[in-house]
């Protein structure tokens, strides 16, 4: 999922959003920008609470934010990218089904990639939702950003347990931020960071900018009727989750 849409959730399942409670939350979208392959930073969620429990306050509320996050232990992106229910994967995958020949044709990218560019295209339609619902997220991920003594303490502190230096950790975050920048927040500067993405990754100059943010929207529309529900079965299996951490019963 996208950044407003993980400070929505932790605040869903923690029941407060705190600075380091936030920049846990979509902290192992971060770490990507520091060397780690995705399945690696969103699998630290254990490690970084055992390495910050009994420590500060702030360095634990950031741990937890961070089991909110990934896929083991079981946080958001588990429910919407890897399984929910009974679907073939998760939740953003299933609700991208219908709009992958769009994304395909309108990202210039191959069919095997399809499936999964469009489930992009559903969390973008989810950021949407959140920010038009939510409309502070934004301000206090700004504000998270720009507590820059939290930032600095938390680089250091890490640093040895992720082995980066904590420079490098620090400039990842500040990047981040760079491309969430004050600004309204839509379907067109959504499409614009995606086809920044798709440079980056896949060396493809540009994208239909029009369609995609048309398919934006539309993965916006397809998510409405049942977003809701899916956050609330999540959150609840999150905070089990977080139990069982935090008293050391996990499996």
């Amino acid at each position: 999922m996208y950044p407003l849409t993980h400070l929505y959730f932790a605040k869903r399942v923690l029941g407060y959003l705190d600075d380091p409670t936030a920049l846990g939350s979509i902290f192992p979208d971060i770490l990507i920008r520091s060397g780690f392959a995705w399945n690696e930073s969103h699998t630290l969620g254990k490690e970084i609470w055992r390495h910050f429990r009994g420590k500060e306050k702030d360095l634990v509320h950031f741990s937890l934010g961070v089991i909110t996050h990934g896929i083991e232990p079981k946080g958001l992106d588990y429910y919407s990218d890897e399984k929910y229910r009974n679907y073939e994967r998760g939740y953003c995958y299933e609700k991208a089904k219908p709009l992958i020949n769009r994304v395909v044709e309108a990202c210039n990218i191959s069919a095997e990639n399809g499936w999964w560019k469009a489930h992009n295209f559903i969390e973008m339609g989810v950021e949407l939702y959140i920010n038009e619902k939510s409309p502070q997220l934004l301000t206090f991920f700004q504000q998270a950003f720009s507590n820059t003594a939290l930032v600095r303490e938390l680089c250091r502190e890490i640093s040895p347990l992720l082995h980066r230096d904590a420079g490098l950790l620090e400039k990842s975050l500040l990047t981040f931020k760079s491309f969430f920048k004050e600004e309204p927040l839509d379907a067109r500067q959504l499409a614009l960071r995606y086809q920044r993405q798709i440079y980056f990754r896949h060396n493809i100059e540009s994208i239909d900018l029009a369609e995609s943010r048309d398919i934006i929207h539309k993965g916006k529309d397809l998510v409405a009727c049942d977003i809701e529900d899916f956050f609330a079965e999540a959150s609840a299996d999150v905070r089990h989750v977080l139990n069982e951490v935090i008293n050391g019963n996990e499996k």
